[in-house]
C-alpha cells in the first residue's frame, strides 16, 4: 500500500502548489488532484534531481509559506509526504524514512512502498535497526525559535519496533519511559 494524503473537504477548487528544492523555486509546479493527493507537472518533473531514481521537493502557497509538506518522488508515481528533518525530508535511516498518512505515521521504503503501517501518532527515525513510536503522545515545538525546526513528542505511550514494524520493547508510559532511558 501507498500513503495518501488526508483530503481536504472543504476545498472545491484545486490547491496550486510552488514548489522548492535548494536554491530553486518553481512556481505553479502543483496542483491537487481529484483525490486530494498533488500532482506534479509533467514539466517540472523532468527537472527534478534525481539521485537512484527518487527526489525531494517541498510544496508550498504562494500565500502561506508557514504551511509546507516535503515529499519524495519517483517517476511515474503519486508523490509521498514525508516528515521533516533538519530542515528537509526524513532521511533514509537503515533504509526507511517516516512519512505522514493523514495524522498518523508509518515509514515508507526508497520505492516509497509504505512499509510499516502508518499508526503512530509519533515516531522517530531508525537507528541500528530500531525506531522509537508513541501513540495517544503529542508534538510540542521550541516557541523561541522562528528559523528552522525543533520540535518534540511528548505524552502517550512509547516503545521500540524492528524494520518489520515487530515492537521489540513494550510500550510504556512517556514518564516511565524517560526513566528507563535517561537513568
Amino acid at each position: 500500500p501507498r500513503p495518501v494524503m488526508a483530503i481536504d473537504q472543504n476545498t472545491a477548487t484545486p490547491t496550486v502548489f510552488d514548489c522548492w528544492e535548494p536554491e530553486r523555486i518553481f512556481r505553479q509546479c502543483a496542483a491537487t488532484a481529484p483525490d486530494g493527493r498533488p500532482r506534479l507537472k509533467r514539466a517540472y518533473l523532468a527537472r527534478l534531481r534525481y539521485r537512484d531514481g527518487l527526489a525531494s521537493v517541498m510544496l508550498f502557497v504562494e500565500t502561506d509559506k508557514q504551511k509546507f509538506q516535503w515529499y519524495y518522488v519517483r517517476r511515474g508515481l503519486v508523490p509521498v509526504p514525508v516528515e521533516s528533518m533538519d530542515n528537509g525530508p526524513d532521511y533514509f535511516e537503515d533504509g526507511l524514512a517516516r512519512a505522514r498518512v493523514g495524522s498518523k505515521v508509518g515509514y515508507i521504503d526508497r520505492k516509497l512502498n509504505l512499509v510499516i503501517p502508518a499508526i503512530y501518532d509519533g515516531a522517530y527515525p531508525f537507528r541500528d535497526g530500531v525506531a522509537v513510536v508513541c501513540t495517544a503522545c503529542t508534538i510540542e515545538y521550541d516557541r523561541t525559535v522562528t528559523e528552522g525546526e525543533r520540535s518534540w513528542y511528548v505524552g502517550g505511550q512509547w516503545g521500540r519496533i524492528d524494520r518489520r514494524g515487530r515492537m521489540v520493547s513494550p510500550f510504556r508510559s512517556w514518564e516511565k519511559y524517560q526513566r528507563l532511558e535517561f537513568n
